[in-house]
Parts: C-alpha cells; structure tokens; sequence
C-alpha cells in the first residue's frame, strides 16, 4: 500500500461526519490503518458518538467518498494528517493537534521565523497605519506573517507583508475554499502564490462562529512570536494570546495611549510582561535570540574570513535586525567611522554578494548561516 493511498484515505476519515481528533486517532488505532478503517468502516462507526452515527455510514456508503482526495488535488487543495511525514512539527508540539489539515498554496517553512499578527477588526487610523507598517517591515525582514485574514489588524498587515514581497499565510475558521470575510477576497487570492490559506476543516466547510477560536490556537502554533495590535481589554484576540502563552510564545504588544479603549488590552500584556514593539527590529532581535541562542542551530556570517577591514567595520553594526543605508550610516558615524553613501552602498552590495547580507526592502541585514553538523544526516538503511 503506498503512502499516498493510505493519504488518500485518511482524508476520507477526516472528513466523516462525526471523526474529529480524538476520535481519528482510536479508529487508526484500533484499525491499524486507515486503508483499513476505510474498509471496515461498519466497524469503526463504533467509535463515532451515536448522534453522528449513521451519517458517519452514510458518508462511507457514498461512492462519492471514493474519490474525494482526487477532486480536492485537482483544485490545487493538500492535505496532510499526523501519522503522516509532511504534518508541520509546530502543530505536533501543541496539545490538542489537529488530526488533519488542509491547504492551498504552502505551508509555512519552519527553517524560517514567522510572526502572527492579530488585533481589532474595528481598529483606528493608528492602529490601520501600524499594521501595515509592520506587515511590510516584516516582510523587509524576512519574516513570515501568520494571521486569520480578519476584517482589520489581521488582513492589513498580511495585506502589507505581500505587498511588499514577503510571504504571509491565513489560518482560516472555514474550508480552505470558502473566503470568507468576502471583503479580503483580493488577499485571498494573493496568498495562494505569496504564502498559503490553511484550515483543519474539510474543503466545503463554511464559517462558523464556534470554529474560530480553534483556528486561533493554530495561528499562535505556526509563529515563534505574537504581535498585538490594539485590542480591547475583553476580546477574542487576548484568547489567542493565552493560547499563545501556553504554547510557549514570545508575546508582543503595540504601546496606545492610555485614553484609547483599542489600546486598553495592548497596554494591559505591556504591563502583565509582554515585550513592546514600538519597531520591527524589538522583534527581529527576539527572533534572532529564539534562532540561534535557543536551537544553536545557527550562526552568524564569519565576520572575519576573506573580508576587508571596511567590511568588516560594516559587518561590525549590523546584527539579524534590518537596517536602513541612513541607520547604518548613522551607526557608523557614532563610531568616527563615517563613509560617503556612495562608499557605504559599494561595501554593502559587495558583502551582499559574498553572502555575508541580505538586502530586502532596502533594509540590511546579517545573514544566518547554517551552523555545520547542524542537522544531522539520515542514517542509511
């Protein structure tokens, strides 16, 4: 039986009515597969809760079923579950894992950093101004934004991370194939090339309220850190930050003016310990620390290997952080070191070209070099 028969039936079971987590896991169990769950479906219904049991049946009865994995490939729909090798090791490392889940475009790539993004639907023009400035600056970056494409803080900031040529991903409380607010349709479609539309709910599946607050732990599973933009004191964007808590996150809060009601929930995690983010680079250096210091995975460009002492003075102010021609001159100047502008962008394209920088966004930053004997082979069979 080959890995993509067994894939095609396990998104037969996740599909039953009826077979939520807990429920998959006891019929794979008590199956030994799901080639064979499949098979003995009559069987299996006696794990299913007795009100979902015959349309449980039913949907195995349906010859339709049959076919179901093929006809979501054919619309550019993946799918993958926990037994199986592609399941995104963020997802496993939660407590309540979703059996499966389905997607369009990719996935996250966990060699990467990623930041979830969230806050009000109603917010204000400074709350508007903000999310996109740290959407682009994230994409700048190089980061990857996760958030539920939501009406307001969410779709603007994923909004200005695409635009500006970065990857964002929308973790959705419907089928990956319903858009759903409408309104963000536009971005919708701009994730599927620049990022990925996620759901654990089957394809068809429409948006309901009790679905979104599942979603949300999932946005905080996929990010090393989480990003408030305003929120109310009371408000579901403060659940995802307990999620996030509890899965480990580093949380992030927008400081507002203690006047402003949208503000109330930001300045609420500032005090309670939550780091405030006034720029991107209050999270780029939490991100660098998360990505070197706590995998030792990685490590900074050799400052010292084939470089000139001009470069390596350039090399000596910049960190994982991006930084501006203007900062970086600035930096310089601090230390009696000035260089024209002219100078000081020959030096950077030339140590980008040596891959000691990464230019994006016209931002400058180190690049994060693989440490050897990292990652260790597979060993041959």
């Amino acid at each position: 039986m080959s890995e993509e028969y067994e894939r095609a039936c396990m998104y037969r079971l996740f599909c039953a009515p009826g077979a939520g987590q807990r429920t998959c896991e006891q019929i794979l169990y008590a199956a030994g597969s799901a080639e064979t769950a499949c098979r003995e479906y009559e069987r299996m219904s006696a794990f299913v809760n007795t009100r979902f049991r015959e349309s449980f049946l039913k949907h195995f009865r349906d010859p339709a079923t049959a076919a179901s994995y093929d006809k979501i490939m054919s619309k550019g729909i993946h799918f993958t579950a926990l037994p199986l090798s592609d399941y995104p090791e963020k997802l496993k490392a939660i407590h309540d894992p979703p059996f499966g889940i389905t997607w369009i475009g990719e996935l996250p790539d966990s060699t990467k950093p990623a930041v979830s993004v969230i806050g009000a639907r109603q917010c204000s023009a400074y709350g508007r101004f903000m999310a996109g400035r740290f959407g682009s600056d994230l994409a700048a970056a190089g980061i990857q934004v996760i958030s539920g494409m939501a009406v307001g803080i969410d779709g603007l900031a994923q909004r200005a991370c695409v635009n500006a040529g970065g990857r964002s991903f929308a973790v959705l409380g419907s089928g990956v194939d319903v858009c759903y607010p409408g309104e963000n349709s536009d971005l919708y479609e701009k994730l599927k090339t620049c990022g990925g539309i996620i759901s654990e709910n089957p394809p068809g599946t429409a948006p309901r309220k009790q679905l979104f607050p599942m979603r949300n732990r999932l946005i905080s599973a996929f990010c090393d850190a989480l990003l408030v933009i305003e929120a109310r004191k009371r408000s579901g964007t403060l659940i995802t930050v307990d999620m996030a808590l509890e899965q480990g996150k580093d949380i992030f809060a927008l400081p507002g003016r203690v006047t402003d009601a949208l503000s109330d929930g930001c300045n609420q995690l500032i005090r309670q310990g939550a780091g405030i983010a006034t720029c991107v680079s209050d999270i780029t250096d939490a991100l660098f620390y998360i990505n070197t210091e706590n995998t030792d995975d990685y490590v900074l460009f050799d400052r010292n290997e084939g470089l000139s002492s001009d470069e390596r003075l350039i090399l000596g102010v910049l960190d994982a952080s991006p930084r501006s021609v203007t900062d970086i001159s600035s930096e310089l100047e601090a230390l009696d070191q000035s260089r024209s502008t002219g100078t000081l962008m020959e030096l950077l394209m030339e140590l980008c070209a040596k891959g000691a920088v990464i230019h994006e966004g016209g931002y400058f930053s180190l690049r994060l070099c693989e440490r050897p004997g990292s990652r260790q082979e597979e060993p041959s069979q």
